[in-house]
């Protein structure tokens, strides 16, 4: 398996404050999850849909994947990963660290 860097919650949010416009955040749950609430300016793009729409990556900026807990978005960064993507990273802790340090979703 790949090794794939992680970013805080904290971090994140930071880069999404004063340069939001050279990181793509990509939500990878489910519908079901996603009505819940994402992580403000996200796309969405489920786990099982990533194979065949790549094409909605950048690959000319930073990318973070996140889900519910991190698990899922670690794969789908390495999928991404062995599909020659440079620059990605996985949320650590997912939407719920997020949330659980009082940061707001849309």
């Amino acid at each position: 398996m790949l090794h794939i860097d992680e970013i805080e919650v904290a971090d994140l949010h930071q880069q999404l404050t004063t340069g939001g416009s050279t990181i793509q955040v990509i939500d990878i749950r489910h519908h079901a999850d996603i009505v819940k609430g994402v992580i403000p300016g996200a796309d969405r793009l489920p786990l099982p849909l990533l194979p065949q729409n790549l094409h909605q990556v950048a690959r000319d900026r930073m990318v973070v994947l996140y889900c519910q807990i991190g698990l899922l978005s670690a794969q789908a960064c390495s999928y991404l990963a062995g599909n020659g993507f440079q620059n990605v990273c996985n949320l650590r802790g997912g939407i719920e660290a997020w949330t659980n340090s009082g940061l707001k979703v849309a």
